[in-house]
C-alpha cells in the first residue's frame, strides 16, 4: 500500500532512468540508499535541471508502483509531489500516471502536490492525518506507513498489556472465548465485520465540513468494531439517508455520483468494493460480510499459497468455486442445472460469472462488481451497465438475451431498438459506448469464457481497432486481449505511443491478422457487423461510431 522508498522495495531499479512526458524531460539517479529525480524543459541543456528532489514513499507493489517525492522546500517538509511515471509491474514498463488510470485524453496530471497528503493518505496508511497547513502545504503524520495490524483490530495496548499473563492465555486458548481486549472481524456480525474494510473500500464523504477538519488535523474516530465511520457516510447514489449532505455532495462536485456510479447505483471502479456488499441481497441477513469469501490471514504461508492468495484477492480456500455461493443456497447445489440452463461445471454454472459480473473497471483491467445481482437487459438499455450474459455471449444481441432471461427466469424483455434485435450487444458496447465501456468490452473479449462462449475468429479486428482507441487504459485493455489470441501471443505493442504511432501499429496488427492468422474459410456472421469475409460492414460500422459517447469518463482508484 505504501511503503518507504528504500531501494529493496523498489519494483525496478531506476539508476540512470530517463523518461520525457508533456514535454519536461526526467533524470533519475541513485544516491547510497535514496533515488533523486531532476527534470528541465524538454531538449533543454543539462544546466537547466531542476535541483533533485528524493523519491521517498512508494505505493504499489503486484500491479503499479508510484512515486512520491518531497518538494524541496523547509516548510513542506511533508508535503509530497510525485514522480509523473508509475511502472507497470507485469508488463515492465514505465508509463505516464495519466495513461495508467482510465482518464480523458490529455496533457492534465492525474496527481498534483500534495494530493497525496489529501486524499491517497486517507486510506493508503494506517491512522492518516493530513493536517493541513495552508497553500497547497502540509505536516501530514500517520500511526504507520501501509495497512497495519492497527487498521483491522484496532489499538492493541490493551491486548499487549495482559495477555502478557500466560494464565489469562491459557485460558483464553481452553475456553474458547473472545479476547475481548482486540477487535477480530472473524467474530463480528456481517455489517460489523464489513465496515471494517468499508472504512477504505468504500466511496464515503465527510459528515459536514466540521469532520473534515477533525479528520484532518486528528484523523477519524472509527475503531474496528464500531457501527458507523463516525465523522463519514458511506454514498449510496440511491440512498435516501443524509439528504442535507448529498445537497452539498452535489453543489460541489454535480457528476460525483456519475464518475462512481452506473445509472443504476452499481459501483463502476474497484477499491470500494463496501458500497456494492451493502447494496447485495445477502447483506441484509446480517451474517454476510466480506469474510465470507476473503480471508487476510491464510493458514498456510509458504511462497507458493501465498502467491496463490495474493492473484486471488485473497479468497479463503474453496470460496473461488461455486462453494462460496453455496455456504448459504445450500438447496441450489441439487438443481444447480435447472438453475442455471448451463451444464455443470462450465463457466455458464459459475455462481460469480451470472451474479458478480466484470462490471467494475480498475487496475488497468475489469474486476467483479461486488455488489450480487441477478442478470438483466433492463440495466444495459437503460443505463449502459453491460449484463452479465452478453459479457459472455458478446457476440448475440440484447433481444437474444432478453428471450432467454424471459424463457428462463419469466424476466419481462425492455422495450429494444432494431440494434438491440440484429447487433452484437459486444460490438455496439465496444463501438458506441464510452471508455469504460468499450474497457470491459476490450478486456472480456480476452477472456476464456467469452472467447468459448461467442468464439475468437470475429474478435481480431475490434480488438486491433482499438489499439488506437482515444484513452490509454482501452489501447492497454485490447491490447492484452489480442495477445490472448492465437497467433497474437507475447505480440509488442506500445500502448503510451502517440497517434500516428498507434494507427501505424494498427495497421500492422491488422495485415498481420489478414495475411498471416485468419482463416479465409472462415464465415462471419452479420450480427457481429462483418462481411462474410471479416470486412468491417462500412455503412454500419461507421454509422455506430458516428454514436459513440463523447462524455468525459475519470475512473481513477
Amino acid at each position: 500500500m505504501t511503503q518507504v522508498a528504500v531501494p529493496a522495495n523498489f519494483a525496478s531499479d531506476l539508476d540512470g532512468l530517463e523518461l520525457t512526458h508533456n514535454r519536461v524531460d526526467y533524470q533519475v539517479a541513485r544516491q547510497g540508499n535514496a533515488y533523486f529525480v531532476r527534470s528541465k524543459p524538454q531538449g533543454a541543456a543539462p544546466t537547466f535541471f531542476s535541483p533533485p528532489h528524493e523519491i521517498v514513499l512508494l505505493t504499489g507493489s503486484h500491479n503499479l508502483q508510484i512515486y512520491w517525492t518531497e518538494t524541496g522546500e523547509a516548510r513542506e517538509g511533508r508535503t509530497l509531489g510525485q514522480f509523473p511515471f508509475a511502472y507497470v509491474i507485469a508488463e515492465k514498463k514505465w508509463a505516464p500516471m495519466a495513461q495508467t488510470f482510465l482518464v480523458p485524453p490529455g496533457p492534465q496530471p492525474v496527481y498534483s502536490k500534495g494530493d497525496w497528503n489529501n486524499g491517497c493518505i486517507n486510506c493508503h496508511v494506517t491512522q492518516a492525518r493530513p493536517r493541513f497547513v495552508g497553500e497547497s502545504t502540509f505536516d501530514s503524520q500517520v500511526g504507520e506507513f501501509g495497512i497495519a495490524c492497527e487498521a483491522c483490530h484496532s489499538g492493541g495496548r490493551r491486548h499487549i498489556m495482559e495477555n502478557r499473563s500466560p494464565v489469562r492465555r491459557f485460558a483464553l486458548h481452553l475456553l474458547g472465548g473472545p479476547d475481548r481486549t482486540i477487535a477480530n472481524p472473524a467474530r463480528m456480525d456481517g455489517p460489523t465485520a464489513s465496515l471494517v474494510c468499508g472504512q477504505c473500500h468504500s466511496i464515503w464523504a465527510f459528515n459536514n465540513a466540521a469532520a473534515s477538519v477533525t479528520w484532518d488535523q486528528h484523523g477519524g474516530s472509527y475503531r474496528p468494531g464500531g457501527q458507523q465511520l463516525d465523522l463519514r457516510w458511506v454514498v449510496q447514489p440511491n440512498g435516501q439517508d443524509h439528504p442535507r449532505e448529498r445537497e452539498e455532495l452535489h453543489q460541489t462536485d454535480p457528476h460525483f455520483m456519475r464518475d462512481h456510479f452506473w445509472g443504476d447505483g452499481m459501483v463502476r471502479m474497484t477499491g470500494r468494493e463496501l458500497n456494492a456488499v451493502m447494496a447485495s441481497p445477502c447483506f441484509k441477513g446480517g451474517r454476510f460480510s466480506c469474510l465470507s469469501c476473503h480471508e487476510m490471514h491464510p493458514a498456510q504461508t509458504d511462497a507458493p499459497t501465498l502467491q496463490a492468495w495474493r492473484t486471488t484477492q485473497q479468497l479463503a480456500p474453496d470460496r473461488e468455486s461455486n462453494q462460496a455461493c453455496l455456504q448459504c443456497h445450500q438447496a441450489l447445489q441439487a438443481k444447480l442445472t435447472a438453475h442455471t440452463h448451463h451444464a455443470v461445471g462450465s463457466t455458464g454454472s459459475s455462481c460469480y460469472n451470472c451474479h458478480m459480473p466484470h462490471t467494475t473497471y480498475g487496475l488497468l483491467r475489469a474486476i467483479r462488481s461486488h455488489q450480487i445481482s441477478s442478470p438483466n437487459v433492463r440495466a444495459s438499455t437503460a443505463f449502459g451497465r453491460p449484463n452479465a450474459c452478453n459479457l459472455c455471449h458478446l457476440d448475440q444481441p440484447l433481444a437474444w438475451t432478453a428471450a432467454k432471461l424471459s424463457e428462463w427466469y419469466g424476466q419481462t424483455s425492455p422495450a429494444l431498438t432494431p440494434d438491440d434485435h440484429a447487433l452484437s450487444a459486444g460490438v455496439q458496447w465496444l463501438l458506441q459506448g464510452d471508455a469504460g465501456q468499450r474497457m470491459l468490452v476490450a478486456w472480456s473479449m480476452g477472456w476464456a469464457p467469452a472467447q468459448h462462449a461467442s468464439g475468437r475468429d470475429w474478435l481480431y479486428p475490434y480488438l486491433i481497432f482499438e489499439l488506437n482507441d482515444p484513452y490509454a487504459a482501452v489501447r492497454f485493455g485490447a491490447w492484452k486481449a489480442l495477445q490472448t489470441l492465437p497467433g497474437f501471443s507475447g505480440y509488442a505493442y506500445d500502448y503510451t505511443a502517440d497517434d500516428a504511432q498507434q494507427k501505424q501499429a494498427l495497421a500492422l496488427a491488422y495485415q498481420k491478422w489478414w495475411q498471416e492468422v485468419r482463416n479465409p474459410g472462415s464465415t462471419y456472421r452479420a450480427q457481429t457487423l462483418l462481411l462474410p469475409t471479416g470486412l468491417f460492414q462500412p455503412d454500419n460500422f461507421e454509422r455506430l461510431l458516428d454514436q459513440r459517447s463523447s462524455r468525459k469518463v475519470f475512473l481513477v482508484e
